[in-house]
């Protein structure tokens, strides 16, 4: 999995522009002998089996981002941030610009100190509405002819790192998420499950669940099991305000957020098959919100699957590759639960 989830982090895929991702997604699918379905909005759908309930495992594909707002006259570009972006990591950033000629690479500069006066204030966060990109022109001429257009989308440069189990990047939200359903839709293929078992990569997460609510009022799922990202409080610089959620420790069952109360039903249902199977669990509420909680909204028992992760929406997120292959094991284990037992009590 660990180089499956490195390429997944590498691809661009911003909120509202996830071309690429998806198509990289579905070329995994369609090795596996597998025939996704996109819909309208853009989400990558696959489906296993066509009687019983409907049991929904989604994670997001889509990633921050930031979009060009405006060119100035001197070649630079004004942006506008895509998703929940803190502006403190914003400055000294490498971006690269998808444009209709291709990647166009540019750098988000800072004032040196050198050029600092005694007004400036050298504490003060550099806020996105004072950033400008540099991407090495003179004139707005010179960056049309770039390609570069308003509108278009940037990412920002990503390195990914690896210290002993942890893989560290941006993008790890939630791409990791997207790797544990592509490793357990290899793993139930050809179980031939007795549930309409249905794999979704959503779109548009990060500014507002926009693929997730198509999908639960198209599909109304019976059970939805949301893979994200969840914070860890175990690593420097995290808070004290939540119950411990530790990395390398298995999932967190991420029971109550901003956004929804999670299936105390089907915790039940998870700790059962979690002992069973000899998988650790951790538990824990958090800021944000998940999938899962615009599908509920349709009437679906729902509980979000948390990969516990540092640092999270900076450049740096970690995960734990044990983690990871945790989780695809829970998730195995809870579809051949379901397809045993489709009550949930």
């Amino acid at each position: 999995m660990k180089q499956m989830l490195e390429e997944l982090i590498r691809v661009p895929g911003v909120s509202g522009f996830e071309e690429d991702i998806r198509e990289h997604i579905r070329a995994k699918v369609e090795a596996m002998g597998l025939e996704p379905e996109e819909d309208n909005i853009g989400n990558l759908i696959v489906t296993l089996g066509d009687k019983g309930p409907k049991v929904v495992f989604i994670a997001h594909m889509d990633e921050l981002g930031l979009i060009v707002s405006k060119m100035e006259a001197d070649g630079s570009l004004r942006i506008r941030k895509v998703g929940g972006i803190d502006d403190r990591t914003l400055v000294g950033r490498v971006v690269e610009i998808k444009t209709q000629k291709g990647t166009v690479t540019g750098v988000i500069g800072l004032k040196p100190p050198h050029l600092m006066t005694e007004s400036d204030d050298r504490k003060k966060v550099v806020s996105w509405e004072e950033v400008r990109v540099d991407v090495g022109t003179r004139t707005r001429a010179q960056t049309e002819k770039l390609g570069v257009r308003v509108l278009d989308p940037m990412v920002f440069k990503k390195d990914v790192t690896f210290i002993g189990d942890m893989i560290c990047a941006r993008g790890v939200d939630n791409r990791a998420g997207c790797a544990v359903l592509l490793d357990a839709l290899e793993r139930l293929r050809k179980k031939k499950l007795p549930l309409r078992l249905v794999f979704v990569w959503s779109v548009q997460e990060e500014t507002g669940l926009k693929g997730a609510k198509v999908v639960g009022f198209r599909m109304t799922p019976d059970y939805v099991f949301a893979i994200d990202t969840m914070t860890t409080t175990d690593g420097p610089a995290q808070g004290e305000t939540y119950e411990k959620i530790l990395l390398g420790s298995g999932p967190a069952l991420r029971m109550f957020d901003h956004a929804a109360v999670a299936s105390p039903k089907l915790r039940k249902l998870i700790e059962d098959v979690a002992k069973a199977g000899k998988l650790p669990l951790q538990y824990g509420t958090g800021g944000g919100s998940t999938d899962g909680a615009a599908m509920q909204d349709f009437g679906s028992l729902m509980m979000p699957l948390g990969i516990p992760m540092r640092y999270t929406h900076s450049p740096t997120e970690c995960a734990s590759m044990k983690d990871l292959d945790t989780l695809t094991k829970l998730v195995v284990l809870i579809s051949e639960r379901l397809a045993k037992d489709t009550k949930v009590r």
